[in-house]
């Protein structure tokens, strides 16, 4: 009779490990299942603050592109005499010294949701592989040929302002320019030099490859923006 109480109590307390057990892992399984909940509709929120970042650096990429269209054109004119004689000075100094365009992507967004460490979601690794490498290779890309741009620009101004053939008009310098004519002369002079010839020819060149880098990561924004559509709203 004892031995038939021992063997039921042990079913019995086997039963309590077992249900105990169960019941541990159903808490984990669903502690588990709200977590990811929570990082998903978190991981959400990211990628829509990233989605909106993509949609303004888009627009900046636009403005930028049609900027250098237009700076591109008014370089070109300076090889025609007869639409150099349609610029006043400060013009053709204005065209001649333009700076930099200086454009360059938001990470913010993709920087916290990086920092958060949702990144590892299995659910939203395909779209994490495409943000990474898109911010990862168009940031340091055009940092890079910011750079490039920045130095050239810097060797360009060393041509057209410190070489002392003529004074500046386009700043609105005080005093005034004594001989306005004789400093347009000088002026026209340097630009239709073989060495400003080619200055303007290559900072034309410059200006293209800017609008290529542009144009690729506009459209590389506009392909990620796409992609972010897609899969949300397949959800």
């Amino acid at each position: 009779m004892k031995k038939k109480n021992l063997k039921q109590y042990v079913v019995f307390a086997i039963g309590e490990i077992f249900f105990i057990i169960a019941g541990i892992l159903i808490a984990l399984s669903i502690n588990n299942w709200n977590e990811n909940r929570i990082s998903l509709k978190k991981a959400d929120v990211y990628i829509d603050k990233i989605k909106k970042d993509l949609a303004v650096d888009t627009t900046y990429f636009e403005y930028a592109i049609k900027r250098i269209d237009i700076k591109i054109d008014y370089k070109k004119s300076l090889f025609n005499p007869d639409s150099i004689a349609k610029f006043t000075t400060s013009q053709i100094q204005g065209i001649v010294t333009s700076g930099t365009n200086n454009i360059s992507i938001n990470t913010n967004a993709y920087n916290k949701m990086v920092e958060s460490g949702i990144v590892t979601l299995p659910e939203k690794k395909f779209l994490f592989e495409k943000l990474d490498n898109y911010y990862a290779v168009f940031n340091t890309y055009l940092m890079e040929f910011n750079k490039w741009e920045e130095k050239s620009v810097d060797k360009d101004m060393d041509f057209w302002i410190y070489q002392n053939h003529y004074e500046l008009e386009y700043l609105d310098s005080i005093p005034k320019v004594a001989n306005p004519k004789e400093n347009r002369e000088s002026l026209l002079k340097v630009v239709t030099s073989k060495a400003g010839k080619n200055y303007v020819n290559m900072s034309i060149l410059r200006e293209k490859r800017m609008k290529e880098i542009y144009t690729k990561a506009r459209d590389g924004a506009k392909k990620l923006i796409k992609r972010i559509d897609s899969i949300q709203n397949t959800k």
